[in-house]
Order: C-alpha cells, then sequence, then structure tokens
C-alpha cells in the first residue's frame, strides 16, 4: 500500500467531534484522487471469503468467489491456505464482532507488511519482548519491525483482547501472506489491461458528471486529502473511512471496479453513499426505546437509511436525469424489482424506511447544499 502517508492516525468514530475543525477549509477538487491498490485489494480480497449474512459489512458475494476459483484454476495455483482454512476463519470471524475492526484497519497502517506484521505480533510484548504471556514466552532478541508495526500491534491488542481473537488475527495475518505471494499478485498482474479499462470507464463518467454531483458533498466533508479506491472486489457496497493525521481530515472510499458504463454509474453511486454519510450521520434521529435492540446497531440501520434518501432528494432535485438509476440500483440491493418511477419511490421507502424527524433534518440540510 505504497499510496499511503506515514499516518498517525485515529478513526473518526463520531464525526461531530471534530467536523466544526474542518467544515470551513476551502476544498480544492484536485485533493481528489482516483487510485487503484493491489496491497488493499488483497486485505479485502481475503475478507471477501468470509460470508456475513445480513451484515452491512458483508463482503461476500458468491460470484466473485466463483470468479476467484476459476482464476487460480486458470493460474494452476491450486487451493491456497485461505481456501484450506476458511471454515475456522469464517467461525471466528461470525462469533466477535470486533474483528470487523479489519475493515477500517488497513488504512491506519503504513503498507501491507505493517499491516500483516502487526497482526502475526499481536501476542508480541515490546516490554518484555516475550510473544504471549511474560510468564509463557521466551525472552528472546527483539524482531525487526516495520514502521509503525509497534504502534499497530498496540493497537490491535486494545482492539483484540480476546485468546480467540487474536488467534483469528494470527491465522488471517497468515493466510494472507501466502494468499498475496502465492495468487494475488500474479493474478493481478493477469488482469490489469481489464483493471485499466475499469478505471478509464470510471474516470469518463466522473469527468461527464462526477466531481460535478460530488462535489457539495465532497467539500462539505471537509478532508485536506479525499481517495478514491477502486476495487474488483467490491461488488454492491464499499468503504467509506475517515482518519485523522495531526490536524488534517483524510477521506477514502473504496468503490467496485466497473466493467462497464452502467457500471461506472453504479461505482458511482456507492461513492456518493459513502461521502454523503459524513455529512448527514449527525443529522439523523433515533427513537431508541429501553429493552429493544442495540443502540449502536439500531443507529448504524438508520444512519444507512438516511443516507440513502439523501443521495435520492439531491438527485431528485439537482440532477433528475439519475433519479431513476438511482433508485433502481438501490432496489436491486434490497433483491427489490419495480416498473415505473411511482413505483420504485414507494417501494424505495419500504425498502430503506426512515422516521419523519430524520426526514426533515435531511430535507433541511440538502435545501441548505451548496
Amino acid at each position: 500500500m505504497k499510496t499511503y502517508p506515514s499516518i498517525v492516525v485515529v478513526i473518526v468514530l463520531i464525526h461531530a467531534a471534530i467536523f466544526g475543525n474542518f467544515a470551513s477549509a476551502v476544498f480544492d477538487p484536485k485533493r481528489i484522487q482516483i487510485l487503484m491498490n493491489p496491497d488493499l485489494d488483497v486485505i479485502y480480497h481475503t475478507l471477501a471469503h468470509l460470508d456475513l449474512p445480513d451484515d452491512v459489512l458483508n463482503l461476500f458475494s458468491e460470484s466473485y468467489i466463483k470468479e476467484i476459483r476459476q482464476a487460480k484454476e486458470d493460474l494452476e495455483v491450486g487451493a491456497t491456505r485461505l481456501d484450506h482454512e476458511l471454515a475456522v476463519l469464517q467461525q471466528r470471524y461470525r462469533k466477535y464482532p470486533r474483528l470487523r475492526f479489519l475493515n477500517r484497519a488497513p488504512f491506519m497502517a503504513d503498507d501491507l507488511s505493517s499491516f500483516k506484521q502487526a497482526l502475526a505480533l499481536i501476542d508480541y510484548s515490546n516490554r518484555t519482548q516475550t510473544i504471549g504471556s511474560p510468564n509463557k514466552g521466551q525472552r528472546g532478541e527483539k524482531p525487526l519491525m516495520f514502521y509503525n508495526s509497534q504502534r499497530l500491534i498496540t493497537l490491535f491488542r486494545k482492539k483484540f483482547p480476546a485468546t480467540e481473537e487474536r488467534a483469528f488475527a494470527q491465522q488471517f495475518a497468515s493466510c494472507l501472506e501466502e494468499e498475496n505471494s502465492r495468487f494475488y499478485k500474479i493474478y493481478r498482474e493477469a488482469r490489469d489491461e481489464w483493471d485499466q479499462q475499469g478505471m478509464e470507464l470510471f474516470k469518463g463518467f466522473w469527468k461527464r458528471q462526477g466531481l460535478r454531483i460530488l462535489w457539495p458533498w465532497a467539500a462539505n466533508c471537509g478532508a485536506k486529502q479525499f481517495k478514491i479506491f477502486l476495487s474488483p472486489v467490491m461488488h454492491k457496497n464499499g468503504r467509506g473511512i475517515l482518519v485523522v493525521k495531526g490536524q488534517d481530515l483524510l477521506f477514502h472510499v473504496v468503490v467496485p471496479l466497473p466493467t462497464s458504463q452502467q457500471e461506472a454509474m453504479h461505482s458511482f453511486f456507492v461513492l456518493l453513499h459513502e461521502t454523503i454519510h459524513q455529512s448527514t450521520d449527525d443529522l439523523v434521529v433515533a427513537n431508541v426505546l429501553s429493552g429493544t435492540a442495540d443502540l449502536n446497531t439500531q443507529m448504524a440501520g438508520v444512519r444507512e437509511n438516511a443516507a440513502f434518501h439523501a443521495g435520492y432528494l439531491y438527485l431528485k432535485t439537482r440532477f433528475p436525469k439519475y433519479r431513476r438509476p438511482y433508485l433502481s440500483f438501490l432496489l436491486k440491493l434490497a433483491s427489490k424489482e419495480a416498473s415505473s418511477v411511482d413505483t420504485l419511490e414507494a417501494l424505495f421507502a419500504r425498502s430503506y424506511p426512515l422516521n419523519e424527524a430524520s426526514k426533515r433534518q435531511i430535507n433541511t440540510f440538502i435545501s441548505a447544499l451548496h
């Protein structure tokens, strides 16, 4: 992941706590970069093998796994360690929700090497220079570490305190290492022409309409750096990660790498959605009742639907040409079908419900968005 600067960061979990510090920053469109990074993709590629049914972070796709299996056969790679150990990895990944932090963690690493090393050495104690418990471990020479590995080890130890979580981290690192060296590097080299075509498709839409549509939302999020990563791993969803480097806010978005003009538009919709989140997450109102589902789970659902509604209202009022394609795309994600715009709107409202208080907040915000 050589495109990443050295980052001493914290993931921004509550945007309201920092938003006021960045909202007034002057936004330059040249800050937006469109990139590809196989070192980032191989992490998500590994995670995409782990199915999380009904979870918003699920990257699993039958079509993607089928494509990868065929590629391994075509390249005469055969089954990798990830394939052999998938059942154990998936069982742990489903059991321990804190492991989902790995979806955000790549953007806290300087590069792939430090990311892997920190996971592999999660039980290493810098104080005692032992692996595991100081009472059981053997003191030895301090391993040669990459620049920010020690900081990441400290972070991973805090995020993954359970023994089984740390066992998963070490196993994941080993599978990731072998998957990359045996298969993923040569796979990406073999498909380089396809990747470049996908990049051109996305850039074509970006130049025609994308930048103009995204501009107000990108400016409002206040990021000094805004990086868009096109990834063949992403199929339905994306990732939007805010980090802080010093006094600067950085925003990284991972979206699907398109294979057609229509998919380029869909990839842009994912980008728009992830960017909208940065402005609307703090606007929602959740009616939380005592004794019901977990507050964080409820808020996550409300925020997700609020971002969808904000995207629809924004396109409907500012770029009506994309009203129907946006609704069709979202309903496809929800496995719903309709034949007319009116039916699309009704089906959209049922598929992505949002309370009236949050709708009012969103409507007011978009009316003032410039």
